[in-house]
């Protein structure tokens, strides 16, 4: 019997077909997931920190700023690149890059990072140069000068040289012409003419290089145009006046002669009143940012061009590595002696250009020396706020001082803030005399506090600054001018009787002053508050500190927060009486606690609320002036001896409560201090990420061929 057996060729070939389909969609399946996978992560805004110093990553405040952005930044590392580099230049370009680097991985969907080598890619820096000019922040003032280029091309040109040569041909008809009568009287008119003929015929080609090119400088063709229109109206004034005298002091001057030099005047007056309008115009001009901004863009200046649809700003070399070494500095400086405020620097650029409201910060002072300036005389103390005025208009401040001295009322602000706020500072009492005789000078009354309160309104926002000062004979402590407006406006009072000092045990009972700043409280706590929360684990120094209180009677609507307090601390006290202390130094070694004095815990740092009003309340006299809140100290680094902030919580304490009492506690912590010249990798950090890339990719792909080969052998 014959028994057909199917061809087994076709079930092979569909089973081989099927097989084959499934490993495919297997491998488009696992390539999908991981592109995918990888598409979601290159989104994500986390990334990971691999230096040892933790500078490779952005502050809180500028995390913050970036993710809240509603328009897009552009960021553009103009850091050059040659053959002749010095050796610093690719450290100093590649930390360039990596911090725009990570404020474009905060937030890809508003930061476009971007790098452009100046000496190189030529179209590149030209087709930016190009975009800066056509931007609304500088379109208008380039507008406002082209108007006047364009005046001047199309009319004040031709009226010019058409009033040259309408004169010069009104000479050639005198007495046979002038030219072949070089001692008359007008003669040295012709020869004026002469001249502005040939100046008014190599003017435009002269303004018009300076506009034409990539990088049209407007302004100093502006300037050109001034000193071209005031000369031209001189010249023809000088004419009309020297035409005058010379008819008075000339009765022999020939009719036709005397009638062009007295007649010059009137037909001079159309042209000198066109040009004079125009020259008001000119002078009514400000110069140009673009300007600025193009000279800041120098092909070898390292800057960082910071750029939104509307506007742009250049964070220079010197601001990003401002050198740290007093005995190295400027040009010479390498980068192991400068430091790193590329952040710091970074972000303010972006405020200036995204927060075009502005508040304003008076420091209010009476008496005393100027917060802000000095230093220019041998032996002229330099302003004690000076640095800290720099640091607060990064933030986007507006920063000025007051003197309630020398002016009751507040002087002017610069442009329009949204928002005043106040830095009270303690008013410096008048000198005394040589004998201890008291000052002539006016002290501070009631009504200069009076002329405070008023300005600062129904619903004030201020910083007040105390602390402890001693009186005018050193052992008696002053009194606190606006303690009264404390108590009984916002409920706290300042108890400036007592100073807070830090002694060390040496045996029970028994201790001593160990340290030069006994005076100053270097271990404080901080709440949990808007104000003092990022500055946890940051070291704060508060000197000369007095204990801030509550009053029973507080008043209605005001709710007080504690923000810094001083917990109790063997040996630190609130001293009533230096006196008595130094008493004991010099009858034995040691010393013991007064029984009036205050022990702990104490609070330094308050801050109230009424309504719409918000103060702050530190008690610590010096804790923000340059020398203490920028002072630095050298420590010991994988690179050598390096100078770090010494008390970077200080500046945030400062800058924090401006944005709280401002209402923007999103600015808060921007631009942590770095001083880290050189970022050094963690070279184990390094080695897991080399594993990830080079040896899970690969067995995640191996393991996806297993599956596949073994569905294939079912």
């Amino acid at each position: 019997m014959a028994v057909n057996t199917p061809d087994p060729k076709p079930a092979s070939s569909g089973r081989r077909l099927f097989i084959g389909t499934n490993v495919l969609v297997a491998v488009l399946l696992v390539v999908g997931i991981v592109a995918v996978l990888q598409a979601f992560a290159f989104s994500m805004a986390a990334h990971w920190d691999m230096t040892t110093s933790g500078v490779n990553s952005l502050g809180e405040g500028t995390q913050n700023l970036l993710k809240e952005l509603d328009t897009n930044i552009r960021l553009t590392s103009l850091y050059f690149e040659t053959d002749r580099e010095e050796e610093d230049q690719q450290r100093y370009r590649q930390a360039a890059r990596n911090l725009i680097d990570l404020y474009e991985v905060t937030n890809r969907s508003k930061v476009t990072a971007n790098w452009i080598n100046p000496l190189k890619d030529h179209d590149k820096l030209n087709a930016l140069l190009t975009r800066l000019r056509e931007k609304p922040a500088f379109k208008a003032g380039i507008d406002a000068y082209r108007a006047r280029l364009d005046e001047y091309s199309t009319s004040l040109d031709q009226k010019m040289k058409a009033l040259v040569k309408a004169e010069l041909d009104r000479l050639g008809t005198l007495g046979g012409g002038i030219g072949a009568a070089p001692g008359q009287a007008v003669a040295s008119v012709e020869n004026l003419f002469l001249r502005w003929s040939s100046e008014l015929e190599a003017a435009p080609e002269q303004i018009e290089a300076l506009v034409a090119g990539d990088n049209p400088q407007y302004t100093l063709a502006g300037e050109e145009l001034k000193s071209l229109y005031r000369q031209f109206s001189k010249a023809l004034s000088d004419v009309a006046g020297f035409g005058t005298n010379q008819v008075a002091r000339n009765a022999d001057l020939p009719d036709d002669e005397a009638e062009f030099l007295r007649q010059a005047g009137t037909r001079y007056a159309d042209v000198v009143s066109a040009i004079e309008t125009e020259l008001t115009k000119l002078e009514e001009l400000e110069p140009l940012e673009i300007d600025d901004v193009m000279a800041e863009l120098a092909p070898t200046g390292n800057p960082i061009l910071v750029e939104t649809d509307n506007d742009a700003r250049v964070v220079d070399f010197s601001s990003v590595w401002p050198p740290i070494d007093p005995n190295v500095s400027g040009a010479r400086a390498s980068i192991k002696h400068r430091a790193f405020k590329g952040e710091e620097k970074v972000t303010a650029a972006i405020l200036r250009v995204t927060q075009k409201e502005q508040t304003a910060v008076v420091f209010v002072r009476y008496g005393g020396t100027p917060l802000f300036a000095g230093g220019f005389a041998p032996g002229q103390p330099v302003g004690a706020y000076a640095a800290m005025k720099e640091q607060l208009e990064d933030a986007n401040f507006v920063v000025s001082e007051w003197d309630l001295k020398t002016s009751p009322t507040q002087p002017p602000l610069e442009g329009e803030p949204t928002r005043t706020i106040f830095v009270v500072l303690k008013p410096t009492a008048p000198p005394r005399g040589p004998m201890g005789q008291q000052s002539s000078e006016p002290p501070f009354v009631d009504s200069h506090r009076e002329a405070l309160v008023k300005a600062m309104g129904d619903n004030p926002r201020a910083l007040f600054i105390t602390g402890w000062w001693p009186g005018p004979f050193g052992v008696i402590p002053s009194s606190y001018e606006y303690n009264e407006y404390l108590e009984s406006n916002w409920g706290i009072a300042v108890d400036t009787t007592a100073l807070l000092v830090q002694t060390t045990s040496v045996e029970p009972g028994k201790y001593n002053v160990m340290r030069r700043d006994f005076y100053s409280m270097p271990d404080t706590n901080v709440a949990d508050h808007e104000i003092v929360r990022g500055l946890q684990g940051v070291r704060l120094i508060l000197p000369w500190c007095a204990p801030l209180e509550r009053v029973d009677d507080r008043p209605e609507g005001v709710e007080i927060v504690d923000l810094v307090t001083q917990p109790a601390v063997d040996g630190l006290w609130g001293i009533k009486n230096i006196k008595k202390y130094e008493d004991q130094l010099r009858e034995r070694q040691y010393l013991t606690k007064v029984d009036e004095d205050l022990e702990g815990p104490f609070t330094l740092a308050m801050a109230a609320t009424k309504g719409e009003g918000k103060i702050v309340v530190i008690s610590a006299r010096d804790f923000a002036v340059d020398d203490v809140a920028f002072a630095r100290e050298m420590s010991l680094t994988p690179q050598g001896l390096s100078l770090h902030s010494r008390n970077p919580g200080n500046v945030g304490l400062l800058a924090n409560s401006l944005h709280w009492l401002n209402d923007n506690v999103e600015y808060m912590n921007i631009g942590k201090p770095i001083d880290a010249a050189v970022l050094e990798v963690d070279k184990t950090a390094v080695r897991v990420v080399q594993g990830l890339t080079i040896l899970v990719w690969p067995v995640l792909a191996l393991v996806c061929g297993l599956v596949a080969w073994r569905v294939r052998r079912r």
